[in-house]
Parts: structure tokens; C-alpha cells; sequence
């Protein structure tokens, strides 16, 4: 029996310990990137992109769909935050964490992404699923430099993890 929790920790820190836009297969990240919305705004000023409808964000086998996309750089055009957010459904974002790896999927009405802080938070209607293996809930909070997954305490309710058998055998 104890054999069997550290595979389910295991698999829990695996599913939530991915960062979005940055958990895909190490060759995604040398794939062109390419965005299309049904409009975009670019303020060189104050360093702040919008991009609405339809958003598609593609890098090889990582995808991201949304209603709205905002992103903000600082002043030496570096991106401090990204924010997807689904108006009509859920933004979603889908990868391919490792090779031989099943889909990752991703999905919330709020998609934060801070590359400067390493953080990633997936607020509101959260589901995150591979294969059969899913988390609920309203909010999660994950490090990356310091691989912590956190689903804080919410007047929305908690988080609910969904393990399938197969995971404890």
C-alpha cells in the first residue's frame, strides 16, 4: 500500500507541476510562434498587446485558444505577464508535456502566465485532465522555479482530484 502513494503524488505533481506556455516539449519551444485573432491592438507606449476573438496561439504541439489575449512588456520589450481569457467558453491550453506523454489539457476562464516570477495561475472553472487523471477546482497557483503546486483555500470551494486505478497499481 505505500508503494502506491508516492505513485499518486507523483502523478498529481506531474499533471499540475507544468507551467503554461512553457510545458511543452523542449523542441516546441524552437518552433515559430504564431498568434491569429480576429483583431489586435499593439501600444508600443505602454508595452501592452491585446488580441480578441477567435485567439489561436500555436508552437508546435503546445495550442492555446481563447476569447481575449493580453499580454505586458516592460520597458525593454521583455514579457511580464500574459493573461488568456475565455468570455464564451473556457480558455484552453493543450500540450504534450514529454514525449510518449498523453495530452495535457488545460482549461479556465483566466489564464495568468508571469515569466519573470515563474508562476502560472489558472483561475476560475479550473479543470486540468491527462488521460483519465483530472483536478477541479477554482484556483491554482504553480511555481515553476520552485515546482509548487498550491490550490488555496477559496470561498468558491475547494480543489477535487480525480485518480484513476490504473495510478495505484
Amino acid at each position: 500500500m505505500c508503494r502506491t502513494i508516492p505513485k499518486a503524488a507523483l502523478f498529481i505533481i506531474s499533471l499540475l507541476s507544468m507551467p503554461i506556455l512553457l510545458f511543452a516539449l523542449p523542441e516546441d519551444r524552437e518552433q515559430s510562434f504564431k498568434i491569429v485573432a480576429n483583431s489586435s491592438t499593439f501600444n508600443y507606449k505602454t508595452g501592452m498587446d491585446t488580441y480578441e476573438g477567435n485567439i489561436k496561439v500555436d508552437q508546435g504541439t503546445s495550442h492555446l485558444t481563447a476569447d481575449r489575449l493580453v499580454t505586458q512588456k516592460n520597458k525593454q520589450h521583455k514579457m511580464i505577464l500574459a493573461t488568456a481569457t475565455g468570455i464564451n467558453k473556457r480558455a484552453e491550453y493543450t500540450t504534450i508535456p514529454r514525449k510518449g506523454d498523453a495530452v495535457l489539457i488545460a482549461k479556465a476562464n483566466i489564464i495568468k502566465f508571469y515569466p519573470p516570477l515563474s508562476t502560472v495561475i489558472l483561475e476560475e472553472n479550473v479543470v486540468v485532465t491527462q488521460k483519465k487523471n483530472s483536478f477541479y477546482g477554482s484556483r491554482i497557483v504553480y511555481n515553476m522555479k520552485d515546482q509548487i503546486v498550491t490550490a488555496p483555500a477559496s470561498q468558491k470551494g475547494g480543489a477535487t482530484i480525480l485518480i484513476e486505478p490504473e495510478q495505484f497499481k
